[in-house]
């Protein structure tokens, strides 16, 4: 009973100072005289663990640029970051090559950027924070073709939903004479409907056309190996070879065409 008595004058619960002296949970301790405690109050402060320490989040930084010949994660996520906004880096494969920067080239012109095809930290920011473009033709058909001629890109629509991005090289206004055709590279502007189409390559007396969709007597979408960031053809609407074969399997003959 002392200890039952020694037990409580410290706060310990009855039922707690039973289990501790072993005696049955069901005893009931009589009342017992307990000796008063000295007046002196000892305070108990509980030990407060350190604070964790806490670094700072860190961000894995930006890549200082992406260029021709570049390879690994970082190029993976920019080609796939690329087809989600709806241009054509080609094969999703973690290689740049030309068709990834020709894509990136293409974005480039939408954003007001330098026109290099070098994926620079300027360029990432933009991509990550990138939206679709405008429509050039709000109250145009659902699907449609517009060719923005002073950013040298082609928009493709289909239902009313932007489903590429290309970039274009179209006619840079200057006279020509090329096998006995002579003229002046000028794209007509206006608004035209796809007519006819040729698979494959196709010799022309201008040159190559890789799978023409013409629009308007002779000129036609077509794909080219060369693709700059300014206006070089002779008035046709030159798209990467990459993507060209994309534009005759997708844009049918009927098709309006905005060049504008």
């Amino acid at each position: 009973m002392k200890v039952l008595a020694s037990l409580a004058a410290v706060g310990v619960t009855t039922a707690v100072a039973v289990a501790v002296v072993g005696l049955p949970v069901s005893f009931t301790p009589t009342a017992v005289a307990v000796e008063a405690a000295p007046s002196t109050t000892t305070t108990t402060t509980a030990a407060t663990a350190p604070p964790l320490a806490v670094g700072p989040v860190v961000t894995p930084p930006l890549p200082a640029e992406l260029a021709l010949g570049a390879e690994g994660a970082e190029v993976l996520r920019l080609q796939a970051r690329l087809i989600e906004l709806r241009y054509d880096p080609g094969a999703v494969d973690g290689r740049y090559g030309a068709e990834t920067a020709l894509a990136v080239m293409a974005f480039q012109k939408i954003g007001g950027l330098k026109r290099t095809g070098v994926a620079n930290s300027e360029t990432m920011l933009a991509l990550a924070g990138a939206a679709d473009p405008a429509p050039l033709v709000p109250t145009g058909a659902p699907s449609r073709v517009e060719v923005d001629m002073a950013r040298q890109v082609l928009f493709v629509w289909s239902d009313g939903q932007l489903v590429k991005i290309l970039p274009v090289s179209t006619g840079n206004g200057k006279r020509y004479c090329e096998n006995g055709a002579c003229g002046v590279a000028v794209t007509p502007l206006g608004e035209f409907r796809a007519e006819r189409r040729i698979a494959g390559a196709h010799r022309s007396p201008l040159g190559v056309l890789y799978n023409p969709v013409y629009f308007h007597r002779g000129f036609a979408i077509h794909g080219s190996p060369s693709i700059p960031p300014y206006p070089a053809s002779h008035g046709c609407v030159r798209v990467p070879i990459h993507s060209s074969r994309w534009v005759y399997d997708h844009v049918a003959n009927g098709t309006p065409v905005h060049l504008i």
